[in-house]
């Protein structure tokens, strides 16, 4: 669960958090024979993220999928959708955020088939690569930018848009396969579909059941602001999720509202725990991972939201030793690789859970940047880790803070750095540090005579003592950072 590369300083660890790359299939398509001579010509390779814009035959705007160079037909079922391998092209996700298209593709690769999302009009808003399973209705669809006037009415004769639950539709009477419609609603408002072939596939597992929930979920976001809509979310979600608003002020009163109707306490009964998932873990993996965290019965977890790729819990209670170890079962289970966790309580004097929060983010990265320490950590066994975390500056400018650390990392001899280290760390005492070292009493006492000058007379001075044990640990930083070799 440590980071694969250890040349990153914290902040690119932190980066990295909060930047996870996707991973996804490419899309071609293939036109008729007659139309592909012609279209040779002008085509460009084109991004998968444009396919709403490409059907208009509006410029691709860039990013991750390139298609063949090949155009659309631009008459019903001339056209045919299909995967085809390719090099992947996955250039670090920006941290501008997610948005539908990423939304569908992440979906579309958990599930092992095609997304579609629809609005209320039955018009395609956005959809994944088309994979072998597309059928002629669905071309037709997504080419025409709508559904047939025929299915269209279909669809309303079986009041679809009323529809609460997740529905099968079948579809045979079109010579279409069965479709399972998942209705995205704002309380009363249908703000789209998002539609699934089942026909002729695999039936879908209760993981992935559970990654529609997360994706309409996701989806019921960005549909509602394009709408103006307020999402159809319960008043305990609407608290949770304000824990970690932009705004302090609802940050503020999101926690007063948690500690008067959710059993939250300003205390070490309430922890927030950040759990860094994968690099290349989906948006919908991720927003799947925190509901099966949040519902398991043995513990009691309240999911926040995100900070990055860290997924943010409250929990009530942190008597369970073994709650890290449940959610690193559930990410297991879920197939999501777990990086580190870190955890941090609140205090009587929290009147905001955000930068309590953010302290449990950087003590998930201090985990992962140096795993000896463990893959699970609580900020209050880190604290010095964590203020050596946020010196940002230039390894060489150690000399400044320390002269004496500078020599020793610098020294020929890594048993004088060993020592001097070891002397620190257990304050002196003798006799441990001999066990430690596993040398003789009188060794030590030679080594600690042929040190140099200038750590001799760091050890005499409290203040440089001081400075020279915290300097030998920014160089351990720095060194597992990658920034001194």
């Amino acid at each position: 669960m440590g980071s694969p590369e250890r040349d990153r300083s914290m902040d690119a660890v932190r980066d990295e958090m909060m930047s996870p790359r996707p991973r996804r299939g490419v899309l071609a398509a293939v036109e008729d024979p007659a139309r592909k001579a012609r279209s040779d010509a002008t085509a460009k390779p084109e991004c998968r993220s444009c396919i709403p814009s490409l059907f208009r035959g509006d410029v691709c705007r860039g990013g991750r999928r390139r298609l063949s160079s090949t155009s659309w037909a631009s008459s019903p079922g001339r056209a045919v959708l299909t995967l085809k391998p390719r090099a992947r092209v996955r250039p670090r996700r920006e941290r501008t955020g997610m948005n539908l298209q990423t939304l569908v593709d992440d979906l579309a690769e958990d599930l092992g088939r095609s997304v579609v999302i629809n609005d209320a009009q039955y018009r395609p808003i956005v959809s994944s690569a088309q994979g072998e399973e597309i059928d002629e209705l669905r071309a037709r669809g997504l080419l025409g930018r709508a559904t047939p006037p025929r299915e269209r009415a279909y669809l309303e004769s079986i009041h679809l848009s009323s529809a609460k639950r997740p529905q099968t539709v079948n579809l045979d009477r079109f010579g279409a396969r069965e479709r399972l419609a998942v209705p995205i609603r704002s309380r009363d408002a249908l703000l789209g579909v998002l539609w699934l072939i089942t026909g002729g596939l695999p039936p879908l597992t209760s993981s992935q059941f559970r990654a529609v929930d997360a994706a309409v979920e996701i989806a019921r976001e960005y549909l509602a602001a394009a709408q103006d809509e307020i999402p159809g979310r319960s008043t305990r979600d609407m608290v949770l999720r304000g824990l970690l608003a932009p705004d302090p002020i609802v940050r503020r009163d999101a926690l007063s509202t948690a500690v008067r109707a959710y059993g939250v306490s300003r205390s070490s009964a309430t922890v927030v725990r950040a759990v860094a998932v994968g690099h290349d873990t989906s948006v919908v993996q991720r927003a799947s991972l925190g509901r099966a965290v949040e519902s398991l019965a043995t513990a009691t977890f309240m999911f926040m939201g995100e900070i990055g790729a860290a997924l943010l819990f409250l929990e009530r209670s942190h008597e369970n030793t073994r709650t890290d170890d449940l959610i690193a079962a559930t990410a297991a289970r879920a197939g999501v690789p777990l990086r580190a966790i870190g955890s941090a309580y609140l205090t009587g004097t929290d009147i905001d859970v955000r930068p309590v929060a953010e302290r449990a983010v950087a003590t998930a990265a201090v985990a992962e940047l140096l795993p000896d320490l463990g893959t699970s950590l609580r900020a209050e066994d880190v604290g010095p880790w964590l203020l050596i975390a946020d010196v940002v500056s230039d390894p060489n400018r150690l000399q400044w803070y320390s002269p004496a650390a500078y020599a020793l990392i610098h020294d020929a001899d890594p048993l004088r750095r060993q020592t001097i280290e070891t002397l620190l760390d257990h304050a002196h005492q003798i006799k441990v540090v001999c066990e430690e070292l596993h040398i003789h009493r009188t060794t030590l006492y030679y080594r600690l005579e042929n040190m140099p000058q200038v750590v001799k007379d760091a050890m005499d001075d409290g203040m440089k003592r001081s400075a020279l044990h915290l300097g030998l640990k920014l160089a351990s930083y720095w060194e597992n950072a990658g920034h001194i070799q």
